[in-house]
């Protein structure tokens, strides 16, 4: 039998002998699931859940679509190809993007469901998706592929041609060149019922924003009653579709930003690998490949919120002579009637009434007028090696160097807007903030626009590997196999932002996003060895240490060991397991961050000026100067120069049996536990216990800002830990930390069943799945907290996903039929919004789909396939989290499309 390498190993063996829980997806099994990126094919992996998808760019550009093993984060699943690393995402900290995987070259995929630091290092705590690429091709074929949305939106198409030509037998060598190109429509929010506003009251939440079209207005009539927050267009109940306003509460109106947004953002994807082998001689190969991927994605988003105070001039030809308030309204005790009667008590209005505002009105605006933000988004990925592998005095060799380069760049598009030049034409009053524009201020807010380049970066990767492996000794049971390795490699990121975003200039924007550069080196060494103690019982010994030495001066090294074993009593069942420790080393982002300003991800209350949302009385009224009640607060970023690695513990058990020649299958417990984590503190934790996380609110006087700007107590320079009601909120402080850990546990099980029929064809079944045990995190100084079916810091981790595929074929005709499932869990919960609408504990359903596939081969170069995604056309189960700017269903773990039928047809030039 032959012996091949296993992702996991260094050492050939026959595939049948490993220890190694690994799941092999063939080219069949990826065209059965009709996926054309490799981020649709890793979300369909049972053991795989969580990681970043394309729907995520929305309202967040730069956000690559990531794999994550067990649930754990993507930063602890190492993506490679035919081997090797690819170069990392170069905007933001995260790891490979999936889009850079070219998916139509790709022969298969095998994952590594167990930690495999001792083979590859840093990164693979969690696990390795191995993508391999075709190979010893000849011919020539193209294909064509297209869907059809059932409720429209959201289409994909796409076209291949892939070639090769040589045969290593015969010519000593073989080239093949394979190119892809697709396109994806995009899907709005308002293409779906159940994504296409913000207020929910059947999840008890209204995400509409107080940042409006027409502000919530803050101002003094000229009778001197004061007013915050009263809404021009509340007396009507906020109907006016121009600029989407919603009841937001009983004074002012919301934005309902999500009529505004993507779910999917469009997007082409363009991708050339070529790979040659040439065969010098029986004990001596050459090898060369190359990829280039180019990803475009224009990413559409809510209108421009206006977070700076917005003030307007008593002067400005647009400030309204009246402002209608609403019926309804509470007055408060002293307020002067326009009969000259003041209240002596609090008194609800009877009735709508005009008042006649005096001086300078300050508000929550939002640019409506110029349209909704988009981001033109730019992803290139570069990749080279080259290499030769034989067999020198009895030693199988291989070595390599390989190239990789990441490059992002992201532009502002339509609807994005600088402070510096809208500021002047707010605060001249040319801009109107109470209504539609005319043409003068038309022209005037959309000259205010950005354009050109954003913010990118660029990631490159270099490495030397070098590996060698041989039966070195016979033992009683059997030859002892023996490999070593080492490998070299450098890494450099250089992240860039403009000035307006290096700034803080952008309008709505995330702050400050400073760049940054850095590099580092890394040196590895590995070994290996296979001994058969006796006839049925094999153990593996592993282990490799790695040197980073970082360009600003750090350093540190580590040392992950692995053992494990198999035992076959029989040859219907074998035995394995394995113990081992890994490591994950610290990102050049993660080290190096500046300290930034930036905003939460979903909306919350001041908790000490607008605690569960009701805004405190206070000398500085809540409102007046910034916005308080549910929005997106602002934060401080940071990394850490002196963080260290991430140490791992994992070990698995397990059974592979094959009990008759049609049925096999295996089941393996795992088991990870990741200590001195590195993570950003969580908004969650601090806003869902502000008591206990009082020191990480930052505050400031507005007096002393007013008076001496810089000094103690001022925004530049505010006060930890204060809780004084008078002080608005400078900032929350998240920096990156070693704290705490994160932990997972569970079952993962494989059946197999193929039965071949003689004329009646043949029939196969697979069934894979994980349930989770336990899953969870813990920080510094605070108890467990499981996710394991509950919505937390990181989201949910259902208990149980599988796929239970069906598969048919006879003569020229296949076909499949496939269960897709994942189990409810519990949803995110706001402690704020706790009440008789939004209840303590809300469970999201699960989510089911059916696929299926028919295919035809009428001749022998021509097949066509035909296929049905989610057959039900159910809709994602409804949830009420705020991770994301969709609303109303979860975009990270669902797919909104719906029913989708596609098309794909291949055509072999013999």
């Amino acid at each position: 039998m032959q012996r091949v390498e296993i992702t996991g190993s260094s050492i050939k063996r026959v595939a049948a002998e490993t220890a190694l829980p690994v799941t092999i997806l063939k080219r069949e099994d990826i065209e059965r699931t009709g996926a054309t990126s490799a981020q649709d094919l890793v979300n369909l992996i049972p053991g795989n859940f969580g990681g970043g998808v394309t729907a995520n760019n929305v309202g967040a550009s730069g956000v690559p679509s990531t794999a994550n093993l067990r649930a754990l984060g993507a930063r602890y699943t190492l993506v490679l190809l035919n081997g090797r690393r690819v170069a990392n995402y170069a905007v933001g900290n995260n790891p490979v993007d999936l889009n850079s995987i070219p998916l139509s070259a790709i022969e298969r995929i095998e994952v590594l469901r167990d930690g495999a630091s001792a083979v590859y290092g840093a990164d693979a705590v969690a696990g390795v998706i191995n993508f391999i690429l075709k190979k010893d091709y000849k011919g020539m074929e193209v294909s064509a592929y297209k869907t059809h949305v059932d409720q429209g939106g959201g289409n994909t198409k796409s076209f291949n041609v892939t070639g090769g030509f040589g045969d290593i037998a015969t010519d000593r060598f073989n080239v093949l060149f394979s190119a892809n190109h697709e396109e994806n429509e995009k899907l709005r929010a308002s293409d779906r019922s159940f994504s296409t506003t913000s207020v929910r009251p059947d999840l008890g939440i209204n995400k509409s924003s107080p940042r409006n079209g027409v502000p919530n207005l803050n101002f003094t009539d000229s009778l001197g009653n004061k007013y915050v927050g009263v809404n021009p267009y509340r007396y009507n109940g906020c109907k006016n579709e121009e600029f989407s306003l919603v009841i937001n509460s009983e004074k002012g109106c919301g934005t309902d930003y999500v009529k505004y947004i993507d779910l999917i953002p469009e997007a082409k994807h363009s991708n050339l690998v070529t790979r040659g082998v040439f065969k010098v001689s029986d004990s001596l190969e050459l090898f060369a490949e190359a990829a280039y991927t180019k990803d475009k994605m224009i990413a559409a988003y809510s209108p421009a919120p206006y977070t700076e105070t917005m003030r307007y001039p008593a002067s400005g030809r647009f400030y309204p002579k009246t402002v209608k308030l609403p019926k309804g309204l509470v007055l408060p005790a002293g307020y002067k009637m326009p009969n000259g009667t003041v209240t002596t008590a609090e008194t609800v209005l009877a009735a709508d009434m005009d008042v006649m505002p005096t001086g300078d009105i300050t508000g929550t605006w939002r640019t409506v007028a110029g349209g909704g933000r988009t981001d033109l988004n730019e992803t290139q990925n570069t990749r080279v090696v080259v290499g030769a592998k034989g067999n020198l005095a009895g030693w199988d060799y291989e070595t390599g160097l390989s190239y990789g380069k990441n490059e992002v760049e992201i532009s502002f598009g339509p609807g994005k807007f600088s402070y510096a030049k809208l500021r002047p034409l707010v605060v001249s009053g040319e801009i109107n903030v109470f209504g539609s524009q005319d043409a003068a201020s038309l022209a005037g807010l959309l000259g205010a626009q950005l354009s050109g380049f954003q913010n990118g970066g660029v990631s490159t990767s270099k490495e030397f590997d070098f590996r060698m492996s041989k039966e070195v000794f016979n033992l009683p049971a059997g030859a002892v196999g023996f490999s070593v390795g080492t490998s070299y490699r450098t890494e450099k990121l250089t992240q860039t932002s403009s000035p307006v975003l290096s700034s803080g200039d952008e309008v709505g924007g995330a702050g400050e996003i400073p760049g940054v550069s850095g590099d580092r080196k890394v040196f590895g060494l590995f070994t290996e060895a296979v001994v058969p103690v006796i006839k049925d019982l094999e153990l593996t010994a592993a282990a490799r240490y790695d040197k980073y030495k970082n360009g600003f001066g750090t350093e540190f090294d580590n040392l992950s060991p692995k053992l494990g074993f198999t035992y076959r009593p029989s040859t219907a069942i074998m035995a394995r397991g394995s113990v081992a420790r890994g490591f994950r080393a610290p990102t050049l982002v993660d080290n190096l961050n500046p300290k930034a300003l930036n905003n939460t991800s979903s909306n919350f209350n001041d908790p000490v000026r607008c605690p569960n949302g009701v805004p405190v009385n206070s000398i500085n009224p809540v409102g007046e100067l910034q916005d308080e009640c549910s929005v997106q607060l602002t934060t401080q970023n940071s990394g850490n120069p002196d963080l260290k690695p991430e140490k791992s513990k994992q070990y698995t058990l397990g059974l592979v049996f094959q009990p008759t020649s049609t049925i096999s299958g295996s089941i393996d417990y795992w088991n990870v536990k990741i200590d001195k984590s590195i993570n950003a503190m969580s908004e969650n934790t601090v806003f869902g216990d502000p008591v206990a996380n009082v020191n990480q609110f930052y505050r400031y006087d507005p007096a002393i800002e007013a008076a001496t700007p810089g000094a103690p107590g001022s925004l530049d320079n505010p006060i930890r830990g204060s809780t004084n009601k008078d002080f608005p909120l400078a900032y929350v402080a998240l920096p990156r930390v070693n704290t705490g850990k994160f932990f997972a546990a569970g079952v993962d099980l494989n059946l197999n069943y193929r039965q071949k029929m003689g004329d009646m064809g043949t029939l196969g079944a697979n069934f894979d799945s994980t349930y989770y045990t336990k899953h969870g995190y813990q920080y510094q100084g605070s108890p467990e907290v499981s996710d394991l079916g509950n919505f937390k810091d990181f989201g949910p981790t259902p208990r149980f996903r599988h796929t239970l595929g069906l598969t048919y074929g006879i003569g020229q005709w296949t076909g499949s039929l496939t269960h897709n499932y994942t189990k409810g869990y519990w949803d995110y919960t706001d402690p704020a919004l706790i009440g008789p609408d939004y209840p303590l504990l809300r469970k999201v359903g699960d989510y089911s789909t059916f696929d299926a596939t028919l295919g035809w081969k009428p001749m022998k170069n021509v097949s066509l396939t035909f296929g049905v995604k989610n057959i039900a056309d159910e809709d994602p189960p409804s949830s009420r989290n705020g991770a994301n700017f969709q609303v109303g269903y979860d975009a990270t773990f669902t797919n909104p499309l719906g029913r989708t039928f596609y098309a794909r047809l291949n055509y072999k030039f013999l």
